[in-house]
C-alpha cells in the first residue's frame, strides 16, 4: 500500500530475561519427530501464526463494506456479525451479547436529507451535526446571527446562529492545549526525525492531525443550546475535502438545534450574510428509533479456564465509528487471537477475554451509559482479570492541507503505545516497537515525566480505565483498575470522517502494529504479575 515510509521489521538480539525466554533460532520449523516448543511461541512470535497480508485486507474490507459503523446502525450490526464469526473461527467460546436499548438518531450520509439556503442562495453543505434533532421536510427559516467569541451577540434566541471554532491560542499555551494538541514527551519514539518540535503548534499545511480535533472538540452546539437558537451552522476553518463527512465528536447527547457544517469558503459567505442579519432556511430531516446494541464478550480459553485458577487478559476496544479505522481495534485483537489460537489451550498460561464496547459513538458516549457495562452487571467477572490490552485506530496515514486540497504527507499517522510505570513493561514495549517496526509510534507512560522531563501523552481511548489512579470512574463507567497492560492508538487526523475508507488505510502498517501488540499480549501471557506492579 502507498503512503507509508520505513515500515520495517528489524530484529533485536537483546531480550528482557525478566519477561521472556528467547528461542535464538530464527527458523521456526520443527521436524515431525520433535515436539513443538509452544512455550517459546508465546513471546518469540512464530511467523506461521501471524496475520497475513490477505487476512489483514479481507478483515478490513469487511469493515469498509459496513461503513459508517455508527452505534446500532444496520452497518454496525452487520460488521459485528462478521467480527463474531471470525473470532469464533479462531476458537473464542462462551460469546455473550451484553445488550441494552437506546434512542438512535439517523439521517442520510449524503445531502439528500439536509440543505441550507442563505439570502435565497443555495449553500454547499459539508455535513450534519449528529443527534441535533430534526426540522422536518420544510426546514426552519429564521434570521441569521453571527457569534463572535470575543464579542457575542446580545441574543441568538429564535435565530440560526453561525459559529466558527476558536482559533489556536498564542504562546504561552494553556496546559490543556499543550498536553492534547501538540507533540508531547515520551519514553521512546520511532522515526523521530519525522516529527516537528515538542509542545509547538503544528500548522495544518504540515499535518492536520491536531488541528482537526482542536476544531472538532470545541462542542460549539452547547452555545446554540444555551442561547435558544433554532438552528446552528458551524463554519470550520477547513477545506471542503477535510470537512465533508466529519462526524461530531465528542458525540453529543440528543439536542434540538438542527445543525449543519460548512467548509471555510462557504462558511465565510454565510458568516457575511449573518453579520448583515439576512435570512436562511436550514433543513435537516432525521429519524429516531429504539435499537438494541451490545458489548461483545468472549474467551480464548487458557489452560485454567473454567476454574478458580484462571487468569485473564482483558482485550479492550470499541467497535463503533464512522471510518475505516474509527474503530478497527477489534481487528488488531483478532490478529492476536488468531496467533494464540495456534497454540494449544494447555500451553496458553492465561485466557484472552474479549471486551468490545460500543458506547463511543452512542449519544452522550460512555458517561451516558455507565450502568449497562458487562462488569457493572457482572462484577464477579472482574475477579480473574489480571492484565489488559487495548487497541484502536490501526493502519492510519498522515495528511496535510494545502490550500483547499488534502494530501498524504508520505508518512504514517502518529500513534501512541501506552504502558504502566514499570520498567519491565516499558522495556518490553520499546523492544516490541524495535522488533516489528511500526512507523511513527511513541511509547508513553502517563504516570511519569518523559525523557525530556515533561508531560507524556495521556492515556485516551476505551482502555484508559486500566491505568489505576489516572482512570476516571465517572467517564468510563468502570472503577479505575490498577493492572499491568498496554494500549495502542493512532491519532486519527484524516479518519474522523465517514469518507475515509480502505483506500486511505495502510495494510503494512496495520500488520506491524498488530504484530507489535501480539508480541506484548505474549508478554502479558507469561510475565510474573508480582514483578510488574505499577510504581504509582
Amino acid at each position: 500500500m502507498s503512503g507509508i515510509s520505513k515500515v520495517t521489521s528489524g530484529r533485536l538480539t537483546a531480550i528482557f530475561v525478566a519477561v521472556i525466554s528467547v528461542n535464538a533460532c530464527s527458523d521456526n520449523s520443527v521436524p515431525a519427530s520433535v515436539e513443538r516448543n509452544y512455550e517459546s511461541d508465546l513471546t518469540n512470535l512464530n511467523p506461521q501464526f501471524l496475520v497475513t497480508e490477505d487476512e489483514a485486507y479481507a478483515w478490513s474490507k469487511a469493515k469498509h463494506d459496513n461503513m459508517p459503523a455508527l452505534t446500532g446502525s444496520p452497518e454496525w450490526h452487520a460488521w459485528m456479525a462478521d467480527l463474531e464469526q471470525r473470532f469464533e473461527s479462531y476458537g473464542v467460546i462462551d460469546v455473550s451479547h451484553n445488550s441494552w436499548e437506546f434512542e438512535r438518531w439517523a439521517t442520510s450520509d449524503d445531502a439528500t436529507d439536509w440543505s441550507l439556503t442563505s439570502d435565497g442562495d443555495p449553500v454547499k453543505v459539508a455535513f450534519y451535526g449528529a443527534y441535533s434533532g430534526s426540522t422536518g421536510p420544510e426546514g426552519v427559516t429564521a434570521e441569521l446571527v453571527y457569534y463572535d467569541h470575543n464579542d457575542p451577540p446580545v441574543s441568538i434566541k429564535g435565530k440560526i446562529v453561525v459559529i466558527s471554532p476558536r482559533p489556536h491560542p498564542e504562546r504561552p499555551y494553556p496546559d490543556d492545549y499543550r498536553d492534547y494538541y501538540t507533540y508531547v514527551d515520551y519514553e521512546y519514539r520511532s522515526e523521530t526525525e519525522t516529527y516537528p518540535p515538542l509542545f509547538e503548534y503544528v500548522d495544518p499545511s504540515v499535518s492536520y492531525t491536531f488541528d482537526i480535533y482542536y476544531q472538532l472538540a470545541q462542542e460549539l452546539h452547547q452555545i446554540a443550546i444555551a442561547g435558544g437558537a433554532v438552528g446552528l451552522v458551524i463554519a470550520y476553518d477547513m477545506s471542503f475535502a477535510r470537512t465533508v463527512g466529519l462526524y461530531a465528536f465528542p458525540v453529543p447527547d440528543h439536542y434540538q438545534v438542527p445543525t449543519l457544517t460548512l467548509d471555510r469558503l462557504e462558511g465565510a459567505r454565510v458568516a457575511e450574510d449573518a453579520r448583515a442579519g439576512k435570512t436562511a432556511t436550514l433543513r435537516l430531516e432525521a429519524k429516531t428509533s429504539t435499537d438494541e446494541v451490545f458489548q461483545l464478550v468472549g474467551y480464548l480459553p487458557g489452560r485454567d479456564y473454567g476454574t478458580d485458577r484462571d487468569e485473564q487478559i482483558l482485550m479492550v476496544t470499541h467497535t463503533d465509528g464512522p471510518s475505516i479505522t474509527q474503530d478497527n481495534g477489534a481487528l488488531g485483537i483478532l490478529a492476536a487471537v488468531k496467533y494464540f489460537s495456534n497454540i494449544p489451550q494447555e500451553n496458553r498460561p492465561r485466557t484472552l477475554a474479549l471486551y468490545l464496547d460500543c458506547r463511543h459513538y452512542i449519544p452522550g458516549m460512555e458517561p451516558a451509559f455507565p450502568e449497562v457495562t458487562w462488569f457493572r452487571r457482572h462484577p464477579e467477572m472482574r475477579e480473574p482479570v489480571v492484565a489488559f490490552m487495548h487497541m484502536e485506530h490501526l493502519g492510519e496515514m498522515e495528511f496535510k492541507e494545502v490550500g483547499e486540497k488534502i494530501l498524504p504527507t508520505g508518512v504514517a499517522e502518529h500513534s501512541i503505545l501506552w504502558t504502566r510505570n514499570q520498567p519491565i513493561l516499558i522495556d518490553a514495549a520499546i523492544d516490541a516497537v524495535k522488533r516489528f517496526g511500526p512507523a511513527r509510534v511513541q511509547v508513553s507512560v502517563p504516570e511519569r515525566p518523559g525523557i525530556h522531563g515533561d508531560q507524556q501523552e495521556p492515556w485516551w481511548g476505551v482502555g484508559a480505565f486500566g491505568q489505576g489512579a489516572l482512570a476516571s470512574i465517572d467517564y468510563w463507567g468502570e472503577p479505575g483498575w490498577n493492572l499491568p497492560g498496554f494500549g495502542l492508538g493512532g491519532w486519527l487526523g484524516n479518519y474522523w470522517s465517514t469518507k475515509s475508507g480502505i483506500e486511505v488505510w495502510d495494510r503494512d502498517l496495520f500488520i506491524a502494529q498488530a504484530n507489535t501488540m501480539t508480541r506484548l499480549t505474549g508478554v502479558l501471557m507469561t510475565v510474573d504479575l508480582e514483578a510488574v506492579k505499577s510504581e504509582e
